[in-house]
């Protein structure tokens, strides 16, 4: 897994996994299963709406917490989706953007932003971020090589 934080040059979290072995629409997939969601995303009940536009709702009941957001694209085939991310419980934060895009060869590059590097509430949710991601997107690899 490679990581590179917001930065002055680049305010985007940007991750990259590889899954080997996985399609594009394999992986898309891993994020719009809600059996799948389940497993690899701390037991997270999602609710999607399949299309653009369409809500898409993760409750984490061991945290008593909802991220609530709207696809903004999906192409399961071209490895491609996108959501907007906003948690219920903290209405101050911004709303954030998270983009997925799967390479040939089953490369997840996921971006999640935009964050403001001056602002130390933006720094701090870019961690956050970035430390729920590193520990769930392994699992999310796990998921998909075993459903297949």
């Amino acid at each position: 897994m490679r990581v590179s934080m917001p930065s002055d040059a680049d305010s985007w979290l940007r991750i990259t996994l590889d899954v080997p072995g996985a399609s594009p629409a394999e992986v898309v997939g891993a994020f719009l299963d809600p059996a799948a969601v389940n497993r690899w995303w701390g037991g997270a009940q999602l609710t999607v709406e399949e299309e653009v536009g369409g809500q898409y709702v993760a409750y984490f009941d061991r945290l008593d917490q909802t991220m609530r957001g709207v696809i903004t694209e999906l192409d399961p085939d071209a490895g491609r989706f996108g959501f907007s991310w906003a948690w219920d419980h903290a209405p101050e934060l911004p709303r954030r953007q998270v983009d997925i895009q799967v390479q040939p060869g089953a490369v997840l590059q996921l971006n999640h932003g935009e964050y403001d590097h001056s602002s130390r509430i933006d720094r701090d949710d870019a961690v956050s971020h970035r430390d729920g991601w590193e520990f769930f997107l392994p699992r999310l690899a796990e998921v998909v090589r075993a459903q297949r």
